[in-house]
């Protein structure tokens, strides 16, 4: 009997190793890929490798959606790599009830808690009664409405990929397990990367992934229309960000704060810019690369918001240590082949809406940073916000190019006097 305990035991131990260095999903096997993937006589793979990718995520949130890169090679020597994304409709729901239900969130009463949990024991039986299969009613709800958006999401991505290439091209999708196969995209993030790469790699890439960010919004305005309204750029958001940034970031007082609003009205007339196609994460962390392209996994969230948006994102993370002036560069490469591809009929931004859309989000997250570094949650090393390959100089290197950005546009005159006293003591 203990022979056999030991033998289980060994086979436990073996196969949490294998786990851990195979990490994926089960259901994605050599017979599952067959379906999709097969060689020159049409026979499926004969071995896979999996690897799980470092997608990032927001802090917290349930991981609904697992993505995996797959190396396949088939009985005939052909290899072919694979991105595979899985989605598990109910994961977010699951943690929810634990949330609920951790001791935490126990009543602070512990008289009126006992009382509540009587109370609660009493009517059990009723709630049973009344509809005993209601979690399991809930949980097909749910798995409807996922398995819907996922649906409508691959469709998305159909139409993508043909017209632009910041996604993966479609290679298979299944429905009822919401399984996704595309064209594999790298394992290797393009803020990773970028640490490794020398200055003229740096510019290479970032200028091809600018001009697929170009490419895709003049051709996804039809796609744009047809995404569910949601939150955008628009006035009130606008003034709320600035109006945070102004109070919890740099502590700036209110009259000052109201003197800002005023002078801050060119920014937030780009409100009114024209709505298309936005990433769910346009950052360098949303992007993979592999073989001299850059892609993204993210084709999930696609909202309609000011485009631009997008690239303004990207090359203002502190990720890329940009300095004002290759940031303007890199927008009138945006610029550039957004007017030399998009829609004659159009209205796209000018180079001096682009400018303000930067000095907009720059100062949103001068606020962010500077209320980290004042809070002291690390020493002076430590990535600020908790976000990998920003430096501790990030601040300071935000400030001064809002500070280049202002001087560059005369309407903004007045709002670079009031944020000057602010924003200078922080370049330093």
């Amino acid at each position: 009997m203990l022979i056999v305990f030991y033998v289980i035991l060994v086979i436990s131990i073996v196969l949490l190793a294998w786990r851990i260095n195979h990490p994926g999903d089960l259901r994605v096997n050599r017979r599952y890929l067959a379906r999709f993937l097969h060689d020159a006589e049409g026979r499926g793979p004969v071995r896979v490798q999996t690897s799980r990718l470092p997608v990032d995520r927001p802090l917290g949130a349930p991981e609904e959606r697992a993505y995996y890169h797959l190396d396949t090679e088939f009985a005939d020597g052909s290899k072919r790599s694979v991105l595979v994304q899985i989605v598990y409709p109910l994961e977010e729901l699951h943690e929810e009830r634990e949330r609920r239900n951790r001791p935490g969130n126990e009543d602070a009463n512990l008289m009126q808690g006992m009382a509540t949990q009587m109370q609660s024991s009493v009517n059990v039986a009723a709630q049973l009664q009344q509809d005993p299969f209601k979690d399991l009613a809930q949980e097909e709800k749910v798995m409807a409405a996922k398995a819907a958006l996922v649906n409508r999401e691959v469709d998305h991505l159909r139409m993508l990929s043909i017209h632009s290439q910041v996604f993966p091209r479609l290679l298979g999708h299944d429905e009822q397990r919401l399984i996704t196969i595309t064209e594999a995209i790298g394992t290797e993030r393009f803020d990773d990367a970028w640490q490794g790469w020398d200055a003229n790699s740096r510019k290479s890439m970032l200028t091809q992934l600018v001009q697929k960010l170009a490419v895709l919004h003049s051709r996804g305005k039809d796609l744009a229309t047809l995404l569910p309204p949601g939150p955008s750029l628009n006035v009130a958001s606008m003034r709320e960000a600035l109006e945070a940034a102004l109070a919890n970031g740099l502590q700036a007082a209110d009259t000052t704060i109201q003197q800002v609003h005023a002078a801050a009205q060119p920014l937030y007339a780009l409100a009114q810019l024209e709505k298309g196609l936005r990433l769910a994460n346009a950052s360098p962390r949303g992007f993979f690369t592999a073989n001299d392209q850059i892609r993204s996994c993210h084709w999930a969230g696609l909202r309609r918001d000011v485009s631009a948006l997008d690239v303004v994102e990207l090359i203002c993370d502190p990720t890329l240590q940009l300095t004002a002036e290759e940031e303007m560069g890199f927008l009138e490469i945006y610029l550039e082949r957004l007017q030399q591809d998009g829609d004659p009929e159009s209205q796209p931004p000018t180079l001096s809406d682009l400018r303000r859309l930067v000095v907009y989000f720059q100062l949103v997250l001068i606020g962010h940073l500077a209320l980290d570094q004042r809070e002291g949650r690390g020493a002076g090393t430590r990535n600020p916000l908790g976000i990998k390959h920003w430096s501790a100089t990030s601040l300071a290197q935000v400030a001064g190019k809002v500070l280049s950005h202002l001087q560059a546009d005369e309407e903004l005159a007045s709002l670079r006097e009031l944020l000057l006293p602010l924003l200078q003591p922080l370049t330093t």
